[in-house]
């Protein structure tokens, strides 16, 4: 079974495949041949004639043990070249085709939901998936079209010995496959059932994990724990099965293979020479008939892996053909392969496409007074809000009808003093003028966004950001926030309006100009296998020791990184060695080296204790002395002190101002304040 598809895929050589199979055959040939050589010395040794078949064997030592030496360094050339074309062959197929897949389902310009592939499968296909594929071009192929070139290696061994004996092992290697097919075709769906179960159980997994929070709000976290258990049993059961299938299957190849042999060890023991040749041609035929029916019987027990590889192989071109397919539509102005090489790794995670908090009900429901969140520390740590709570009542609000002007001297200092009035809701377009300079930061001017589906997320956004300050972005889940970020770092495009950064419009932005200019931090960015180190500086940029402490200072990792060993102390798999606040925190400080003149932090503390997460709101202070500093938050404690607040509601800029003057409008965002205060005293 060759898929011709599967020839097509990056890194695919089909010329390799059949070297390989060439190689293993030349060396099955001069193995098999070792044992009528072995078989007539040793005949000759004990002084019992030699059939005729192996008059060609030499009978004097010199030439016997050169004819030995040549037999046994073609064996171990044969192999020597076997492994080294197989390990080029699945070094360079491996890494083309994981670097395609990649480039493929990660192009930080497509859609998320354009290939339509859960994660979860995704993973597989890029691990499991391409290890599979490999394999089929390293051994699956070899040992097929080695399978038909032993028919030829039979005659040349046998035919000489007993050419009865070599027709019937003949018959019995083509008998083979159809004796195993019934047996086989059965197991294969059982194979592919497995692979179709193995996706679900999966995905299931996955889906239940990212919205535990949800789950548990719900109370249906223990039914989805009884679902995943079930159908985790019914995966065991039909791996099971595929096991059995497979033993079955080398049981009727042993059948078939150990008749054969009896049947021409028959026929030599009745037709061939009489007296003692006769059984050292019966010794021939025997046990160079195993080594024979070696190479098929591997390839009856491989049948099951192959059908797996062309299955997956099958989905790997589907989802290449798809990306093809899509390349005009889904790729942006100014963005080409190398511009996304060059990309520094810790801001993948930025580009990549999520799900959208307006279009994600799991997301909405996770963030709406979300109590429930991983902690530093084993107590449940409430957040400060009771204790920051304060009278506002120190500055008077100026209402306005058509929009709120929010004058500031150009410094960071100067917007939380001279913060102006905030605007309630109004049929005009909403507006916060933060900046006497609108080129030095960030304008948006009716800016509007609607998803493909057709749900409008923004509406007539009208603000002016200064190059420098704390601005906080808050609302309740699908208010606009994370649309919002989407936009301003670039991996949402195609709105309405303008924004522009620096006064150039974001749209007309190369790749490469946005991620110089901001630095995206999410709290629920990637932390690499490799150490503390590796993961501050993930593209190798060379940051001294001492810039590397100062930045894991500055988020109170110090202590964590000396107890664990310093900043070559290892990081397991997704940070799983760290809490999550602590994968956080690291994500900060990872962040914090850039030093680029614009951040967005976006729910980068959702899992921060409290002690930590007054310690990393006052560094979003500081570092607004320096640049630009955008916190998207639910958790309003967070930017109590910022020098400026965005309140979003149903996609409009509802309220702008200070906390003061925020909490004494008794607007959404005091009623949102006041709402979470309530929930977390009540815990």
């Amino acid at each position: 079974m060759i898929s011709k598809r599967l020839l097509h895929l990056p890194g695919a050589r089909m010329g390799a495949s059949l070297l390989l199979a060439l190689l293993q055959t030349i060396g099955a040939l001069a193995e098999v041949l070792l044992l009528p050589v072995a078989i007539a010395a040793v005949g000759r040794s004990l002084g019992l004639p030699v059939p005729h078949a192996l008059a060609w064997v030499p009978g004097r030592p010199g030439p016997l043990a050169a004819l030995i030496g040549v037999l046994i360094l073609v064996r171990l050339l044969t192999q020597a070249v076997a492994r080294s074309v197989s390990a080029r062959l699945a070094d360079g197929m491996g890494k083309a085709l994981s670097q395609a897949l990649y480039l493929s389902v990660f192009d930080p310009n497509a859609q998320k939901d354009d290939l339509g592939v859960p994660a979860q499968t995704l993973a597989r296909l890029s691990t499991e998936g391409v290890k599979s594929v490999v394999s089929y071009f390293t051994a699956y192929i070899p040992a097929l079209v080695q399978t038909a070139l032993m028919l030829v290696v039979t005659l040349i061994v046998l035919l000489p010995v007993s050419p009865l004996a070599a027709a019937i092992v003949v018959i019995g290697m083509v008998a083979l496959p159809l004796a195993s097919k019934p047996t086989m075709g059965e197991n294969i769906k059982v194979q592919l059932g497995q692979l179709r179960k193995y996706d679900k159980v999966g995905v299931h997994f996955e889906h239940a994990l990212r919205g535990l929070n949800t789950l548990k709000i719900f109370g249906a976290d223990q039914r989805q724990a009884d679902d995943l258990a079930e159908e985790s049993e019914g995966f065991r059961r039909i791996t099971m099965g595929v096991l059995s299938g497979q033993l079955r299957s080398l049981i009727k190849a042993d059948v078939v293979i150990y008749t054969s042999l009896i049947l021409a060890v028959a026929a030599t023991v009745l037709i061939g020479q009489g007296g003692p040749s006769r059984m050292l041609s019966c010794l021939v035929v025997a046990l160079a008939g195993v080594r024979l029916f070696a190479p098929e019987r591997q390839l009856v027990y491989m049948m099951h892996s192959g059908m797996v590889a062309i299955k997956q192989g099958k989905a790997i071109d589907d989802i290449l053909q798809a990306r093809q397919r899509g390349d005009g539509e889904s790729a942006a102005p100014g963005t080409t392969l190398e511009s996304r090489e060059k990309v520094a790794p810790e801001e993948v995670p930025a580009m990549i496409p999520e799900a959208s908090e307006e279009a994600a009900p799991e997301a909405s429901l996770e963030a709406s007074g979300e109590a429930v969140r991983d902690s530093e520390s084993e107590p449940s740590s409430k957040p400060a809000l009771q204790s920051t709570l304060a009278p506002a009542s120190e500055s008077a609000l100026k209402p306005a009808s058509d929009a709120v002007q929010m004058p500031v001297s150009g410094s960071a200092d100067a917007m939380g003093q001279n913060a102006g009035s905030v605007q309630s809701g109004s049929d005009h377009a909403d507006q916060a003028d933060m900046s006497d300079d609108d080129s030095l930061g960030i304008r948006a001017r009716a800016l509007t966004y609607t998803y493909p589906d057709g749900f409008q997320a923004l509406t007539d956004l009208n603000f002016n950001l200064p190059a420098k300050g704390h601005v906080g972005l808050v609302g309740a889940s699908g208010s606009g926030k994370s649309t919002l970020a989407g936009l301003l770092s670039g991996r949402l495009q195609g709105y309405a309006g303008e924004l522009t950064i620096g006064g150039r419009q974001i749209s007309d932005l190369s790749r490469e100009d946005l991620v110089g200019l901001q630095t995206v931090v999410r709290g629920t960015d990637h932390l690499f296998t490799g150490t503390i180190r590796s993961n501050l500086d993930p593209a190798g940029l060379g940051y001294s020791d001492w810039e590397l402490q100062d930045a894991l200072d500055q988020v109170g990792l110090t202590s964590l990184v000396q107890s664990k060993g310093g900043l070559d102390a290892p990081i397991d798999p997704e940070g799983g060695n760290l809490s999550g606040g602590q994968r956080q925190r690291l994500s900060i400080a990872r962040g914090l080296l850039r030093r680029s003149p614009f951040y967005i932090f976006d729910e980068a503390t959702s899992a921060v204790d409290r002690e930590h997460d007054a310690t990393l709101a006052a560094l979003m202070d500081a570092l607004g002395k320096e640049s630009l500093v955008l916190t998207i938050t639910h958790r309003l404690a967070g930017v109590r002190n910022a020098d400026a607040i965005l309140f979003l509601q149903g996609g409009r800029l509802m309220e702008s101002g200070g906390f003061h003057e925020l909490m004494d409008a008794g607007g959404g965002f005091a009623a949102q304040w006041k709402e979470q205060a309530q929930y977390e005293d009540g815990e």
